[in-house]
């Protein structure tokens, strides 16, 4: 029977995404971390949080935290600063299968989109908060985790952005 768990972004981690409605005073994207100054103060930082869910099977989450002191970003103009911004968040899935033809107690772990239909081999899944999406009439973003494990990525090419938000069912 398939162990089946959720690793998804929190209240509070949702609250904080939400602030990126509001105008932006400046973003970076820094060791695989992205930090947004609100033009009205505070500062949203979203990042990857990681955890073993049993053994050898480790999932990463999308996260956010609300830091209202923090000033430090520097101000940059962007399509998000003045405009209202609509944010979705994203999840994926991830699964286990034990692979005993590369040896005892030998597992791969795989991911995709939802919807996917898992293989009856996997003995354990998890469904995991993977990316957001940023947008407004004039402009548009991604945040997602990255290849490097524990980082997140930024994507503002217009095509691509447009591209995963058809994949995901987003038109």
């Amino acid at each position: 029977m398939r162990r089946d768990y959720r690793f998804i972004a929190d209240t509070d981690s949702l609250d904080a995404l939400r602030r990126l409605q509001r105008g932006w005073a400046g973003w970076e994207m820094a060791e695989g971390q992205f930090r947004v100054r609100l033009r009205e103060g505070g500062t949203v930082h979203v990042h990857v949080d990681r955890a073993e869910i049993e053994p050898a099977f480790e999932v990463s989450c999308l996260v956010a935290d609300y830091l209202p002191d923090e000033e430090s970003l520097p101000s940059r103009d962007s399509a998000f600063t003045s405009r209202p911004n609509d944010i979705t968040v994203f999840r994926g899935v991830t699964w286990l299968e034990m692979r005993p033809d590369l040896g005892p107690e030998h597992s791969i772990q795989y991911s995709a989109m939802p919807g996917f239909d898992l293989p009856e081999t996997a003995v354990a899944m998890c469904d995991f908060t993977d990316a957001i999406s940023i947008t407004n009439e004039t402009g548009a973003m991604i945040v997602r985790h990255a290849l490097k494990p524990g980082w997140l990525e930024v994507v503002e090419d217009r095509e691509e952005v447009e591209k995963f938000l058809r994949l995901r069912g987003v038109t």
